[in-house]
């Protein structure tokens, strides 16, 4: 950070009452954003993060961001509350949850993590689910949301090949996941979910990364917690929460089911490129390490009888990202 930065940041600090605070350790964000924890002499905590505004389209992802978590704190539910902000600059200083996020429960406390995926299946979800979307966000058709796998299937040696992997996508949406859409934070995952017990109802979790929401089809962040290339549920764990998310919102268990293997299918063929880029063109081979799993999700989410349709699209994309892991 310049000089000129530095000073602009202590300057936004003082005029927000935290000028005496000390930084403290805080896990690196993987995003173009940074975070700082910062402790005042009162022993008070919270949370700077310095976005980049340099791109309009910078500058649009944080106005996204203190937009979704306004809507979400105004629905009762727990976004980081902004104490100070100067957007034209980056700076937002927000609401310190704290570390207990559930990728760390999972590995610390597995009792306190299968509570939070509990709340966040049966209370959480189903929350968004039935509040209104609103106005403001977009919300891509089947085509447009099939189109999410369109950087995978650039990266192939041969997509001529699996041209009916997208109609066939498209169809699949609209036959096993009907009706509206609703409001899906998209990175719905153990990362970006913290545990806040001494909270109450859907508010004991804490929804980071939020800025990407749009409305999609019921279950799309179920799929994104259910189906993680980053990390395995304990066994046993991802039926019984598609079934409390079903019970939650009164819907027969096996369309829930073929909603979650149409929706994991789709992100996990996205994301399958994602990773595969991040690894051999922007300098992040750990990455690299979630391949072999994002390709187990995928075949798993296949092989549900819903989509019996795309097996063969499917199997041929697998074969052409075999080397991908490697």
């Amino acid at each position: 950070m310049s000089v000129a930065a530095t000073d602009r940041e202590g300057d936004f600090l003082a005029d927000a009452g935290w000028a005496d605070a000390r930084p403290a350790p805080l896990t690196a964000d993987a995003s173009a954003r940074s975070y700082r924890r910062l402790v005042a002499s009162t022993g008070a905590s919270a949370i700077l993060m310095r976005a980049p505004v340099d791109m309009t389209a910078d500058r649009d992802s944080l106005a996204a961001f203190l937009r979704v978590g306004a809507h979400l704190c105004d629905l009762g539910l727990s976004a980081p509350g902004v104490l100070a902000a100067d957007p034209a600059q980056g700076f937002v200083l927000l609401e310190d949850f704290g570390d207990a996020t559930l990728a760390r429960l999972l590995q610390a406390d597995p009792a306190a993590a299968q509570a939070a995926y509990r709340v966040t299946v049966a209370e959480v979800l189903p929350h968004l689910a039935r509040a209104p979307v609103p106005d403001w966000a977009a919300r891509p058709p089947a085509a447009a949301q099939a189109a999410m796998i369109d950087l995978t299937l650039t990266l192939l040696p041969a997509p001529e090949a699996v041209t009916d992997l997208r109609p066939a996508l498209v169809n699949a949406l609209a036959d096993h996941c009907p009706g509206p859409p609703v409001l899906a934070l998209r990175d719905c995952h153990g990362d970006n979910l913290i545990w806040l017990p001494d909270r109450k109802g859907s508010a004991r979790i804490g929804l980071l990364d939020h800025q990407d929401a749009v409305a999609l089809p019921l279950g799309y962040d179920l799929a994104s917690l259910l189906d993680d290339p980053r990390r395995d549920l304990p066994e046993g764990w991802r039926a019984d929460l598609t079934d409390r998310f079903a019970t939650a919102l009164g819907l027969p268990l096996p369309e829930v089911e073929a909603r979650v293997a149409t929706l994991s299918l789709l992100r996990n063929l996205r994301i399958l490129g994602i990773f595969h880029r991040l690894a051999t063109q922007m300098g992040k081979p750990q990455y690299r390490a979630f391949l072999p799993r994002t390709g187990l999700l995928i075949d798993r989410a296949v092989a549900h009888p819903a989509l019996a349709d795309l097996r063969a699209p499917v199997a041929e994309l697998r074969r052409q990202t075999q080397g991908w892991a490697a």
